[in-house]
């Protein structure tokens, strides 16, 4: 698997458990949390005004925001472009910047920025349907044996009925630093596959190679606009 440097070069491709060829993308990660001066509904609908103002970007090649179910007032909005150079013209156009300033009044903000390891699953519409699960690790191990015991932990839910894909992303400022998200196209099943006894074995083994592992149930905000880029 090809993968890209912050600089847009390619990597050298390593072992990684989540196979699949998502192409060279780097991604923009955005955590928000609500401070005393917002609103649920206001974060919401600025988010989804900063989403709308990305649509049919050069290089956009797909995005998506999410609501924590279990840190009320926490969101993600993740947006994934096919080089650096995409993403660094997004970042410093004029309409982001303003965008980001009216966020900033709402929420305590976090940028962050990383590249795609891996992606499994169908295309999927996720702004419409994604019911999500979000790990986040700090590494204590090997990289390639953390990403062979991610794979194992996500591949474990690709024949589910409602499973609609994984993505793995590593941060370019913190190498021991991931992100996955898997995700259903409805709550219920989502639900499930978080209590069955495999999902909880293979929550271990992560444990193993981590000096930090949190898991979350996420799902996508009602405020994104229909039919955005798909991932």
């Amino acid at each position: 698997m090809v993968r890209e440097a912050a600089n847009g070069e390619a990597l050298d491709p390593r072992p990684a458990g989540v196979r699949g060829e998502p192409g060279q993308f780097v991604a923009a990660l955005w955590r928000f949390e609500l401070s005393g001066g917002g609103t649920a509904a206001g974060l919401e609908e600025e988010l989804a005004r900063t989403a709308r103002s990305q649509r049919g970007l050069r290089g956009l090649w797909g995005q998506m925001t999410l609501r924590s179910l279990d840190r009320p007032g926490r969101y993600l909005h993740l947006s994934c472009w096919r080089s650096f150079g995409a993403l660094l013209g997004a970042l410093h156009a004029g309409t982001f910047c303003a965008g980001l300033d009216r966020l900033d009044r709402l929420a305590d903000v976090e940028p962050g920025q990383a590249v795609g390891v891996g992606l499994l699953g169908t295309a999927l519409a996720v702004a419409d349907t994604a019911h999500a699960i979000l790990v986040e690790a700090l590494l204590d191990g090997e990289a390639a044996r953390f990403e062979l015991d991610f794979g194992a932990f996500a591949g474990q839910f690709m024949h589910d009925t409602g499973f609609g894909g994984v993505l793995l992303l590593r941060s370019t400022t913190d190498p021991r630093a991931y992100l996955g998200i898997l995700w259903w196209t409805n709550p219920l099943d989502r639900d499930e596959a978080f209590t069955t006894p495999h999902f909880h074995t293979r929550h271990h083994h992560l444990h193993t190679t981590t000096t930090h592992l949190t898991i979350e149930r996420a799902q996508t905000t009602s405020a994104l606009p229909p039919n955005s880029t798909e991932l």
